[in-house]
């Protein structure tokens, strides 16, 4: 029972919000506004950053995209996770993903060399990161441009009768805010979009909320710069954006718990 309580008190059972702050090394400085929250800022991490580049070569590409090279959510797990993604799609009888923030686009490089009969289009809002994908990722059926919190979800839709399309959003949970979240669901809701897979960057507990005060604490003594890079929840609150719009069954996905939502 200790234990239980102990697990509980950690996993923070309430509405919890926090901004998040990051610190990006020598590309810190040249961030739009000192800020992780615009396309021009995310190219410039793109384009630069060793952890956050998206290579224009090819073979570089395919060898972060293996895991040859860690970077922004492609870890170690990357493998394990699309393949527990891909059964997932493959049980739900999915023909087309719609996966918004792609970033490298590693994750997705795995979902369409094993299910290539799958209609795949990825999305990015920053421009140049866009135009970089489409140079080395060739596999993919379509790479557009796409702000998740604007009003048009038509790439999210079925092309065709029959088509069961899932929209796939992971790790993207830090650029938006609650109501924005909150909103975000309710216009996916309004327009028809009836499968979501949310695989959110991690839920903010008792035991990394107070090792990430510590950390950003000591590391400004030092003099280390941090910039605004979005938010951090608790699971209740991931829970509370589509309550009442869409059914879910959490799943762990190497390490990642998420959510298969239908409305």
């Amino acid at each position: 029972m200790i234990r239980d309580f102990l697990r509980t008190v950690n996993d923070l059972p309430l509405h919890l919000t926090i901004r998040h702050e990051e610190t990006f090394g020598a590309e810190t400085a040249d961030l739009k506004d000192g800020r992780l929250d615009s396309p021009e800022a995310w190219d410039v991490l793109r384009r630069v950053h060793p952890h956050f580049s998206v290579s224009p070569n090819r073979d570089e590409w395919l060898r972060a995209c293996e895991v040859k090279v860690k970077k922004d959510g492609q870890d170690g797990g990357l493998l394990l996770r699309a393949q527990t993604i891909i059964d997932l799609l493959r049980e739900n009888k999915v023909t087309a993903v719609f996966s918004i923030g792609v970033g490298g686009a590693g994750l997705e490089y795995q979902i369409k060399k094993a299910l290539p009969e799958i209609r795949l289009v990825c999305s990015e809002y920053a421009p140049n990161n866009v135009e970089l994908l489409r140079k080395v990722f060739t596999e993919a059926d379509s790479i557009i441009q796409f702000d998740m919190k604007g009003r048009d979800w038509t790439p999210a839709l079925p092309k065709k009768e029959g088509e069961k399309i899932v929209t796939l959003m992971y790790r993207v949970d830090p650029h938006a805010t609650d109501d924005e979240w909150r909103q975000i669901f309710e216009r996916m809701y309004a327009e028809g979009v009836s499968n979501i897979l949310y695989i959110p960057c991690g839920f903010l507990t008792l035991r990394s909320l107070l090792q990430r005060k510590w950390r950003i604490f000591s590391q400004r003594l030092r003099g280390v710069k941090f910039v605004f890079s979005g938010y951090l929840r608790t699971r209740k609150t991931f829970e509370s954006y589509w309550a009442g719009l869409y059914r879910y069954e959490a799943k762990n996905f190497a390490g990642y718990t998420g959510y298969y939502l239908q409305k």
